[in-house]
C-alpha cells in the first residue's frame, strides 16, 4: 500500500487540477512562482477558452513570461509537445506583438473598469503596488452625482425630476438623503454620491434606476469607474496583505470621500 506523504512535490503537483492552478496563477503569482503550475494554469485557460472571455487573463500570462525567466525557460521547453491550441498561446506569451509588450497596455489614468482590470493584472502578477495607485486615484475624482440630482430635482415649480415618499426612503436607505429647504428637494447627506448611487444600482434600488435614466453615457462611466475602484480594492485588501496595508494607509490620506470606505470589516 503506498503512503501519499511519500510523494514527490511533482507529483504532488500532478495531482493537482488544473483549474486549481489556474485559479492559483490569476490570484496572485507573485506570491508562488512555480513555472509546473504556471504552464498547467495555462492549459487550461487554453482549454477552456477563458482568454477569448477576458482577454486580460492572455496579458497576465504574457506578462509572467516578462518578469519571472525561469517561467518563460520553461514554457519554451512545452513548445515541443504542445497541442496546436496551446502552441498559438505560447507563441503570443514568448514573442507578443508591440503593444503588449512590457506592460505598454497599462493606462495613465483609468478611463473604464476594463483598463482597470489591466491594472489589477499587473498586480497580481509583479506584487507592484504602482499600477493600484491609479485604481485609488479614481476615488479622488468629483462627485458628479450630488450636483446632477439636486439639478433633476430643481427648479420648484417644474423640476425634471419628482420622488415620491417611497422613493425617497429608498435613497435614504442607501445613504442619499434628500432635504426639503427654500421649496425644493436637494440632497442633505455627507459622503460621495457617485458611491452611494452606484450601490444602490448594484442592489437594483428602483429610486436610483430612475435617476440613472437621466444621465448621460458619460456620468454613467465616471459612476461605472468609481464603483468599480472601490468594490475591487476591499475585495483584494481581502485576500491580499499589500492591498489590506494599502487601503488603511490610504484611508486616511487626504482625498475623495470614498476612500474612507475602502478597508472591509475583519
Amino acid at each position: 500500500m503506498s503512503d501519499d506523504r511519500s510523494e514527490s512535490p511533482q507529483t504532488q503537483s500532478d495531482s493537482v487540477p488544473d483549474s486549481e492552478h489556474f485559479a492559483r496563477v490569476t490570484s496572485g503569482v507573485y506570491r508562488r512562482v512555480d513555472a509546473q503550475s504556471v504552464w498547467k494554469a495555462l492549459q487550461c485557460a487554453v482549454r477552456n477558452q477563458l482568454a477569448a472571455e477576458n482577454p486580460t487573463i492572455m496579458m497576465m500570462f504574457v506578462r509572467i513570461a516578462e518578469v519571472y525567466p525561469q517561467i518563460r525557460d520553461y514554457l519554451t521547453t512545452r513548445v515541443p509537445t504542445a497541442n496546436d491550441e496551446e502552441q498559438l498561446a505560447l507563441s503570443l506569451i514568448l514573442d507578443p506583438p508591440e503593444g503588449i509588450r512590457d506592460a505598454e497596455y497599462l493606462p495613465d489614468q483609468i478611463q473604464s473598469p476594463g483598463e482597470m482590470d489591466l491594472c489589477w493584472g499587473e498586480f497580481l502578477v509583479t506584487g507592484s503596488i504602482e499600477p493600484i495607485e491609479k485604481v485609488m486615484a479614481v476615488l479622488d475624482r468629483e462627485d458628479l452625482a450630488r450636483g446632477v440630482i439636486d439639478a433633476l430635482l430643481s427648479p420648484a415649480e417644474s423640476p425634471q425630476l419628482t420622488l415620491d415618499d417611497a422613493e425617497r426612503e429608498e435613497l435614504a436607505a442607501v445613504g442619499i438623503a434628500l432635504g426639503f429647504a427654500d421649496q425644493q428637494w436637494r440632497i442633505a447627506s455627507p459622503g460621495d454620491i457617485d458611491i452611494l448611487l452606484w450601490f444602490g444600482l448594484k442592489d437594483q434600488i428602483a429610486a436610483c434606476s430612475r435617476i440613472a435614466a437621466s444621465m448621460s453615457q458619460e456620468q454613467l462611466v465616471h459612476l461605472a469607474n468609481k464603483g468599480a475602484a472601490l468594490w475591487s480594492l476591499r475585495a483584494n485588501a481581502e485576500q491580499h496583505g499589500k492591498i489590506r496595508l494599502y487601503c488603511e494607509e490610504q484611508a486616511t490620506v487626504d482625498g475623495g470621500i470614498g476612500r474612507q470606505l475602502i478597508v472591509p470589516a475583519l
